[in-house]
């Protein structure tokens, strides 16, 4: 192993991948043990492997390699349950809001409708969703878009009109209808 480590550091990419080759197994069986969608596990495994390429120079001693390379996929596994725990943020607060007696009905309504918003506008373009969002959301007038966007009231007017036809369009062809229920 020691023997691959030095021709890689020398530029030989394929002993490099013959090194990975050799604990593959191993960085998917503990990549899956931490991670439960095939995606992030496929996501740390190749992070893992472009990142420890990257600083295989930083190896001091090439016979600690496998547990070297086995810490970095572990820190890509929980960088990875840090994004989804900031993009289930929503989700857990809605969470809290049902735990939490001291929240009127309406209060939990809200927070419900603002999910089905998001759900409802996420097949849109980025555009499109920033103007419905401070249109709906946060209740500014199409004269306050044009000032926040800088860009003419007829553009967001036009905008608002389209985006609203996509939803339209989407909701007729049975799109969204599915998206709110699961």
């Amino acid at each position: 192993m020691e023997e691959l480590i030095t021709n890689s550091l020398n530029g030989d990419k394929e002993a490099y991948t013959k090194l990975i080759q050799n604990i593959q197994i191993e960085m998917y069986k503990i990549a899956k043990s931490q991670l439960n969608n095939i995606d992030d596990i496929n996501d740390a495994i190749q992070e893992t492997i472009i990142r420890s390429y990257n600083e295989l120079h930083l190896l001091e001693n090439y016979s600690y390699f496998r547990t070297w390379i086995i810490r970095i996929l572990i820190n890509e596994c929980n960088n990875i349950h840090r994004k989804k725990k900031r993009q289930l943020g929503l989700f857990n607060k809605m969470s809290n809001i049902v735990e939490t007696s001291s929240y009127t009905e309406a209060e939990i309504e809200n927070k419900e409708s603002d999910i089905d918003f998001d759900l409802l506008i996420k097949h849109l373009k980025y555009d499109e969703r920033l103007i419905l969002t401070l249109y709906y959301k946060n209740k500014y007038t199409p004269t306050e878009i044009s000032n926040i966007l800088d860009i003419s009231v007829n553009t967001v007017k036009s905008k608002l009109l389209r985006a609203k036809q996509k939803l339209q369009q989407l909701y007729k062809e049975g799109g969204l209808h599915n998206e709110t229920k699961k």
